[in-house]
């Protein structure tokens, strides 16, 4: 198997110009993928306010004030997984992101925050084939994409997404319990449109529980009146079932023009139980919609 790994930023010149035929295969992928949604990175800053206090019984309230701010992102590695003379390859795309953490845990009304580092790798695949009868990227066009996912690049990641669906109307319109699965992009992402009423649903893995609750679920995409909200696993807001480890926002679609992507993140408790300690852990899965 031959793998040939470029850096899109090479190639950042290519765009808008006049397409040459001296171009090899590899470099119209890598153009490609540099112009395509699917492989811009996730907006996982958010801002919003999801929730306040804590449940009876809980160790751990959400903070007062939290968000992320992205402070340096790489130019994407390509890793060409087979040889794209035969008409067919797999493209692994690899962004390494550094952000802040901004956490405040204590609820006086003041904002003063501590900061947590935080290095990200997101990891998204696909399938690309090329089409002689497309005029642009040298006739190369995606078919299929896997979820975006985030893993830490440094430190122990403890909390993990395990499934992710989306269902409109109470109808299933896509699902995943694998990020590295692929979906067409033609027929198998999810669709949503403004006034939509849509239930996002996740469940989780955590390695070493510490406090209660162990985790927090986040939801991220075109959701009413802020890009951020809590997810619940407590029979209200959209969840069928409380304490059945299965995590539910529910909304009505807005912003669509905005916001093209949807996403599932969570955060260790032990991340949010100080704004101190040098802890952050947190995953999330991702995937394009389309409207």
């Amino acid at each position: 198997m031959r793998k040939v790994i470029m850096a899109v930023a090479a190639l950042a010149l290519v765009a808008g110009c006049v397409e040459s035929p001296e171009m090899t295969d590899a470099e119209w992928i890598n153009e490609l993928v540099a112009n395509s949604d699917h492989c811009r990175a996730s907006d996982l800053d958010g801002t919003g306010n999801p929730a306040s206090g804590c449940k009876s019984g809980e160790d751990i309230p959400l903070p007062e004030h939290w968000f992320r701010q992205l402070t340096t992102e790489s130019s994407p590695e390509l890793i060409l997984e087979n040889d794209p003379v035969a008409g067919v390859c797999t493209v692994t795309v690899i962004n390494q992101l550094e952000a802040e953490l901004i956490i405040d845990t204590v609820w006086d009304g003041v904002f003063d925050p501590g900061s947590k580092v935080i290095n990200d790798t997101r990891y998204v695949r696909l399938i690309v084939e090329r089409d002689e009868n497309e005029m642009s990227h040298g006739g190369w066009h995606i078919v299929s994409v896997t979820p975006a996912e985030h893993m830490l690049t440094y430190g122990e990641q403890e909390v993990f997404i395990s499934s992710m669906t989306i269902y409109k109307e109470d109808q299933l319109i896509w699902a995943c319990t694998d990020p590295g699965e692929f979906y067409r992009v033609d027929s198998q992402l999810p669709r949503l449109f403004e006034g939509d009423l849509v239930r996002m649903e996740a469940t989780i893995d955590h390695l070493n529980p510490m406090y209660d609750p162990p985790f927090f679920v986040i939801a991220h995409g075109p959701l009413s009146d802020h890009s951020r909200h809590l997810m619940y696993d407590n029979g209200l807001y959209g969840d069928k079932t409380a304490d059945d480890g299965i995590f539910t926002y529910e909304w009505y679609v807005e912003y669509t023009g905005r916001w093209q992507r949807i996403a599932v993140d969570v955060i260790d408790g032990d991340t949010f139980a100080d704004q101190i300690e040098e802890n952050y852990d947190s995953g999330a899965w991702g995937i394009r919609f389309l409207n």
